[in-house]
């Protein structure tokens, strides 16, 4: 059996439960018969999914979201629930569907399609590129003390979801607004946000400056350790951190650390320039690890390069020898920019001055601002015609922030 013998195509609202069923089986989510239903957030036409007949037998899908570049707004496809049933593994589904994806995402005008991995190996064939690393912490709140500077002159205050809502999307519209791969939230990503797991409430804690202001803000849980019978107290959970001045940040961490019972603060998914350990008088006891997060995959070449923000003038010509999956960003394209105007276009491989090669899987880290071209040159991802022209190139492709999108999806 090959992809061939598949119907390929988007669930009805009719089939969502069974498209809900196998991703849901394939993750693990053995929920309870009883335990209340999470709210749908995937639309049917989102959806792409293969049949065999009428049993669904791989399901994918992805989000319409909105993503920032480097200070500007650019479409993505958030692909989710990528699931084969066991019976039909190694038959070609998953490449008819993921194919499917970013040739649809193509023709809406939708350049790039982000995901989070289960197996980076999976989606490396597929073309896709390691767009950002996140960091995890587990510190002990006594060692959260800071080397240099004041305590926060401001104060926290711990909010109910109506009236932390609106403070927390403030903030975090301007803190998001320079930075690349964080999502524009629409009301869905903020419920999911605030949305109680394991029994426990999510907390919203909102630091105020010395004139009143909102300025930062923690989302988290407060439980106890499951470590029965040790001396551990609760663990402080962070899901989300935004601030738009140091000083907030600051004052969130003091927050945090201000809880007496608490053994452990744990913060997932934290950027990977978190400002922490050059301010903390201890930075080891971060325990920082490292991860693979979002990878990218480029579905247009030509639009992606036009579609980020570029912070410095120049000029480059690159060519793309191979993509399977998508011919049409096989080609040589010569980008310009001043940095606030940019101009992409495809022109003639004959004859023209290359002054590099990539891989459409290297293209991806390059392009979002995660590995230098100097880096990817390195390795055997690209191969440059003139290294002197290196240093200017990582300047161009650089972004103010490290890529970072603490929204799972």
């Amino acid at each position: 059996m090959t992809s061939s013998n598949f119907e390929i195509r988007p669930v009805t609202a009719e089939e969502m439960t069974a498209f809900q069923a196998l991703a849901k089986y394939a993750f693990a989510q053995n929920d309870a018969p009883d335990a209340p239903q999470e709210p749908v957030t995937l639309m049917p036409e989102w959806s792409l999914a293969a049949f065999d007949g009428t049993k669904v037998v791989a399901s994918s899908g992805g989000f319409p979201f909105k993503m920032r570049f480097n200070g500007m707004a650019c479409k993505a496809d958030g692909v989710t629930a990528v699931a084969t049933d066991p019976g039909y593994r190694r038959k070609g589904a998953v490449r008819a569907l993921i194919t499917g994806l970013m040739h649809r995402a193509r023709d809406n005008g939708v350049p790039v399609s982000i995901l989070w991995a289960s197996m980076g190996a999976i989606y490396q064939r597929f073309g896709y590129g390691l767009a950002s690393t996140m960091i995890d912490y587990e510190i002990e709140p006594r060692y959260v003390q800071f080397q240099f500077g004041e305590p926060a002159g401001g104060y926290v205050r711990l909010l109910e979801k109506d009236d932390a809502l609106p403070l927390c999307k403030d903030i975090y519209r301007t803190y998001c607004n320079d930075r690349t791969l964080l999502l524009h939230r629409a009301g869905v990503l903020w419920d999911i946000m605030f949305r109680r797991s394991e029994d426990q409430n999510i907390n919203a804690a909102v630091y105020f400056d010395a004139e009143d202001n909102a300025c930062a803000y923690a989302l988290y849980q407060a439980k106890w350790s499951d470590n029965v019978g040790s001396d551990d107290g609760q663990i402080i959970g962070v899901s989300d951190i935004a601030w738009n001045h140091i000083d907030g940040y600051r004052g969130i961490w003091e927050y945090l650390a201000g809880h007496d019972l608490a053994t452990k603060i744990k913060w997932w998914r934290a950027p990977e320039d978190d400002p922490a350990p050059d301010m903390l008088l201890e930075p080891r006891r971060l325990h920082r690890r490292t991860g693979d997060a979002i990878w990218l995959r480029v579905n247009d070449v030509e639009t992606a390069l036009a579609a980020r923000g570029y912070d410095f003038p120049g000029e480059v010509t690159l060519r793309i020898a191979r993509d399977k999956i998508c011919p049409w960003n096989v080609g040589t394209f010569r980008l310009a920019t001043t940095g606030e105007d940019t101009d992409v276009e495809r022109i003639s491989d004959d004859g023209a001055r290359v002054d590099f090669d990539i891989s459409i899987n290297g293209f991806a880290s390059l392009l979002i601002g995660h590995t230098p071209l100097s880096q990817l040159h390195r390795i055997g991802r690209a191969q440059v015609r003139d290294e002197t022209r290196l240093p200017a190139i990582d300047a161009l492709f650089s972004t103010r922030y490290r890529p970072l999108c603490s929204n799972m999806f």
